[in-house]
C-alpha cells in the first residue's frame, strides 16, 4: 500500500468533517456527540457546534453539549453562559443545574453554587448530590439546614456516603440523642461489619449516645461483639474509654477486660487513657487485675506495671500484688523480678516490709540484691558472702557499680582491690570499673598497677 501524502491527508480531514456536519443533521446526531465525547474530542465538537448557535440559541439540547464540551475543555466561563442559558430554557434540568452547580464551585461563586445544588436536589436528589450540598452547608456553618435536608432524604441516606453518620451527628447535636441512636440502629451497623464500607464512626457515635442515655449495658453488649469483630486495638480503645467515663463501674470494668484480653499489649496505656479521661474505677480496675492476668511476668512487663501505677498514685495495688506473688509456692523466680523491679522503681526501702517473707531461693537467685537487703538489715557478713557469689560481668552497667560501692563498704581497701586485680587480671573487670580500680592502686602505693590501668584508659580514650 502506498503511504498517503499530505495532500491526501488533508482531503480526507475535509472529508471528515462535512461528514461529520452531515451526521449532526441525522436523527442519531445526538449518539454521535456523545461519541465523539467519549474519545475526548471535545475542541471538534466545539468547532462544529458553536457556529450554529448565531441560528439555534434556543435550542436547548445544542446548549447543553456545546456547554459540557467547553467545560470539559476548561473552558469555564463560557460554559457557565451556555448552561445558565439552558436552563432558562429548560428549567427541569436537573443535571445541567448540577453541571452549573460544579462550575461555580471551580469559579469560587459560592451563593450561585448552592442555588443550583437546591434546584437540582428538589429537582432529582441524587445522592451524590445531596452529599455535596449538605458539605456546602456544613462549611457555611448552617447546622439546622443540613439536618433540614439529610431529614427530608432519610430513607435514601446510605452507610457508605457517610449521611447517615452526619444525620445522627446532628440529631445529637440538636439534643435529640433518641433520634439519633434510631439513625444508627440498624443492622448494617450494629450486627456486621459493612461490606459496602466501614462502620466504626457509626458504632463508636452509637455507643456514646447508648451510655450518655443510661443504656450502657446495650453498650457494653454490643461492644463485646465488635471488638472481637474489629480485631483492632486502635478501634476497641476508643470504644472504652468512650463507654467509661459514663458507665457504672461493674459494666465498664466488663468491657475492659474484654478489650485486653484480646488486646493484653494496650493494658497499661488504657489505663493512662481512662485515668485522664476520670474513668479512675476502670483503670484502677486495669491495673488490678494485671497481675491475675500475668502471673509470670518478664522485668520489662513488671516495669510497664510498676510505673504505671506510680504514675497513677495507684502504689497500693503493687504491694497487694507482691503479697500475693510471696504467698505463692514455687514462685522464686517471679519474686524476684518483682523485688528488682520494686527496687528499681521505689528504692530498697520499699522492701523493708516483705524482707521476712522473701524466699531463700530468691536469693540465690538474685545475689546482688539479697546483699543490698543484707546489708540494709545490717547484716555485713550474710552481704559478703551474697557479694562473692556476684557474675559482675552479667550486670547491668549500674548494677555493676552498686556492687562495687557496696563491696567497698564492707570489706577492707586491701580486700577490695585483690578482688578487683583478681577481675582485672582475668580479663572479667568491667570497663566501667577500671577508673575506679585505679584510684584504689594509687592509693595503696600499687605503682605498677595504676600506671598499667592508666595507660590502658588513655588508649581507651577514657
Amino acid at each position: 500500500m502506498l503511504a498517503m501524502t499530505t495532500p491526501t491527508r488533508f482531503l480526507l480531514r475535509v472529508l471528515g468533517l462535512v461528514a461529520a456536519a452531515s451526521a449532526l443533521m441525522a436523527p442519531r446526531a445526538d449518539e454521535w456527540l456523545a461519541m465523539l465525547r467519549d474519545t475526548h474530542k471535545q475542541a471538534e465538537i466545539v468547532a462544529m457546534l458553536e457556529p450554529r448557535l448565531a441560528r439555534e440559541g434556543d435550542n436547548p439540547t445544542l446548549l447543553a453539549t456545546l456547554g459540557r464540551a467547553h467545560a470539559d475543555l476548561g473552558n469555564n466561563a463560557r460554559a457557565i453562559q451556555l448552561f445558565e442559558r439552558c436552563i432558562v430554557l429548560r428549567p427541569y434540568d436537573a443535571e445541567t443545574f448540577a453541571q452549573l452547580a460544579d462550575l461555580y464551585r471551580i469559579a469560587g461563586e459560592v451563593t450561585k453554587q448552592r442555588e443550583a445544588l437546591e434546584r437540582a436536589v428538589a429537582l432529582a436528589p441524587k445522592l451524590s448530590w445531596v452529599a455535596e450540598l449538605a458539605a456546602l452547608l456544613r462549611e457555611q456553618g448552617e447546622p439546622l439546614q443540613e439536618l433540614a435536608l439529610l431529614e427530608r432524604h432519610e430513607s435514601d441516606l446510605t452507610l457508605q456516603s457517610g449521611l447517615r453518620l452526619r444525620l445522627a451527628q446532628l440529631r445529637a447535636q440538636e439534643g435529640q440523642p433518641e433520634r439519633a441512636i434510631a439513625t444508627l440502629d440498624r443492622p448494617d451497623i450494629t450486627e456486621t461489619l459493612s461490606k459496602s464500607g466501614r462502620n466504626d464512626e457509626e458504632r463508636l457515635l452509637l455507643a456514646t449516645l447508648l451510655t450518655e442515655t443510661g443504656r450502657s449495658g446495650e453498650a457494653v453488649r454490643l461492644g463485646k461483639r465488635w471488638i472481637a469483630q474489629w480485631q483492632e486495638p486502635w478501634l476497641a480503645g476508643r470504644l472504652l474509654t468512650a463507654v467509661a467515663p459514663r458507665a457504672p463501674a461493674a459494666e465498664a470494668a466488663a468491657l475492659a477486660d474484654a478489650v485486653v484480653e484480646l488486646h493484653p499489649a494496650i493494658r497499661f496505656f488504657l489505663a493512662k487513657s481512662l485515668f485522664e479521661r476520670g474513668a479512675r474505677k476502670t483503670a484502677y480496675h486495669l491495673l488490678r487485675t494485671w497481675p491475675l492476668a500475668n502471673p509470670r511476668p518478664s522485668m520489662n512487663e513488671l516495669a510497664g506495671f510498676l510505673s504505671a501505677c506510680r504514675n497513677w498514685g495507684e502504689p497500693a495495688i503493687v504491694w497487694e500484688a507482691f503479697a500475693r506473688t510471696l504467698n505463692e509456692s514455687g514462685a522464686p523466680k517471679i519474686i524476684a523480678r518483682y523485688s528488682e523491679a520494686i527496687v528499681a522503681e521505689y528504692g530498697l526501702g520499699a522492701l523493708a516490709p516483705f524482707w521476712s517473707r522473701l524466699p531463700p531461693e530468691m536469693l540465690e537467685r538474685r545475689p546482688l540484691l539479697g546483699a543490698r537487703l543484707a546489708f540494709a538489715e545490717q547484716n555485713s557478713r550474710m552481704a559478703l558472702l551474697l557479694l562473692e557469689r556476684v557474675d559482675v560481668g552479667s550486670l547491668s552497667g549500674s548494677d555493676q557499680q552498686i556492687w562495687a560501692d557496696l563491696l567497698s563498704a564492707l570489706a577492707p581497701s586491701e580486700a577490695v582491690f585483690s578482688t578487683l586485680d583478681g577481675l582485672r587480671r582475668t580479663g572479667a573487670l568491667p570497663p566501667g570499673l577500671l577508673a575506679q580500680y585505679a584510684r584504689l592502686a594509687g592509693s595503696l602505693g600499687h605503682e605498677g598497677e595504676y600506671r598499667a590501668v592508666l595507660a590502658a584508659l588513655r588508649k581507651a580514650g577514657r
